[in-house]
């Protein structure tokens, strides 16, 4: 591994130029060529803005005062342009969508070559090169926006890969995926890395799914802060990560409360080299029989019923048949499925924004059927997987207000209502930010 860093911060500190506070202090991080580094950390804490310093679009985009030093391929990163940062620095965005420029597959792997003037011979192969690398070649022909979630993730890797780039940036590559095809984007991760030798940085909160392949350091990040820099099994033997708002892997907290004390040369950051004595294993054994069985729920009256639910898009695609079930008052229920699996169609015909050519859906005993989408939105609040989507407003109190405006409440009564769920969820303080 090149000893060389790629990229350099030294006591670096960065604020928005719309902000009263920095939003990050003294960071010390170097990357070198060869390293796979996962940054972690709560919302909020940073590691998006650093991961804007490092591909260009802080400061071209988002402007802001910076101290001290940012390196990037040996050159001062904030006089460079997004252009020539590209060449250093290929970012795969959480969303996808937001990356596409081409009409087809084969369109968006060679924008950056056709910018280049590539010949077109040279091109064609180029394309197929890493279609093939990254499992896309039986798509090519197809529009980015018809493919499958990690589909589409491999093609915009796709796409900056091309450019032979030296750090290879993820911002969130999780965020939109199963497990199951989370776990193939980190195999893909894992596997480019390997075959280009160069350097990558994975932005991510979900630690556990990251750690389905070894990474060289976690970086932990808190309040604009770097609070760990270094070995992984280092960090999984302390509490740093709960501390700090992240959940550790699902099987280093069964292990402690099962009495375990985890250790580094326990190698707890990867599961399939997890070193545990037998005494240990016992030890797990008798805490797993120890639980007691799940209490019974008190009954709840039936809140939303579904009963023989289906529903075919205009393409002729059977998204949902036959679903029945019944959501009782009160309770909490998470719909689980893979990538396609009818999720979100379902919860599309909840809310009227599809409509299912049979079966029933009622609420409370009332026939959602014979409710407009409006109606619904009296009844059903729905989060959007993107909320870009869902924001019209210039002000977070207007955003929130938006609703019950529209519902014709007395504005005098709506104050009271937003600042009160502003202040449970948080966001109070920034009830004025754009």
């Amino acid at each position: 591994m090149d000893n060389t860093p790629i990229i350099a911060f030294r006591d670096f500190g960065f604020q928005y130029t719309v902000q009263a506070e920095p939003t990050l202090y003294h960071i010390d991080l170097e990357v070198r060529k060869g390293e796979k580094i996962l940054i972690a950390g709560p919302s909020g804490c940073g590691k998006s803005t650093l991961a804007h310093c490092v591909n260009g679009l802080i400061p071209n985009s988002y402007p802001g005062k910076a101290t001290g030093a940012l390196t990037i391929g040996g050159k001062d990163a904030f006089s460079q342009g997004l252009f020539e940062l590209s060449k250093t620095v290929g970012t795969v965005l959480q969303d996808s969508d937001g990356q596409f420029i081409g009409l087809t597959v084969a369109e968006d792997i060679a924008f950056a070559l056709e910018n280049d003037c590539v010949p077109t011979a040279e091109m064609h192969e180029t394309v197929r090169k890493i279609a093939k690398l990254v499992n896309v070649e039986q798509v090519l022909s197809h529009a980015p926006q018809e493919i499958s979630g990690g589909q589409k993730q491999r093609v915009a890797l796709g796409g900056v890969m091309v450019g032979d780039v030296d750090v290879l940036l993820f911002d969130e590559p999780l965020a939109n995926l199963d497990p199951a095809t989370g776990k193939q984007a980190i195999s893909l991760i894992d596997e480019i890395q390997k075959h280009t030798g160069c350097a990558v940085i994975i932005i991510e909160h979900r630690v556990e799914d990251v750690l389905y392949r070894p990474v060289d350091r976690i970086v932990l990040m808190e309040d604009g802060r770097i609070r760990f820099d270094g070995n992984p099994d280092e960090l999984l033997s302390t509490d740093l990560l709960p501390q700090g708002g992240i959940r550790e892997p699902l099987y280093v907290t069964a292990l402690k409360y099962a009495g375990v004390a985890i250790t580094a040369d326990m190698r707890p950051s990867y599961l399939p080299e997890l070193a545990l004595t037998d005494a240990q294993k016992a030890q797990v054994r008798r805490w797993f029989a120890s639980q007691p069985p799940t209490p019974a729920q008190p009954e709840k009256p039936v809140q939303l019923m579904v009963k023989n639910l289906d529903f075919t898009y205009s393409g002729g695609h059977h998204a949902l048949r036959g679903i029945s079930l019944e959501v009782h008052k009160g309770e909490m229920l998470s719909i689980v499925g893979t990538n396609g699996a009818g999720k979100s169609t379902f919860s599309k015909v909840i809310c009227g924004f599809e409509t299912a050519q049979s079966g029933k859906l009622t609420l409370n005993g009332l026939d959602l059927r014979t409710l407009s989408i409006k109606e619904r939105a009296d009844h059903i609040g729905y989060v959007m997987q993107n909320p870009n989507q869902m924001i019209s407003k210039n002000q977070i109190f207007d955003e929130v207000a938006l609703g019950l405006r529209n519902r014709g409440v007395a504005e005098e009564n709506i104050r009271p209502h937003v600042e009160e769920t502003l202040k449970v969820c948080g966001l109070y303080p920034f009830r004025n930010w754009p």
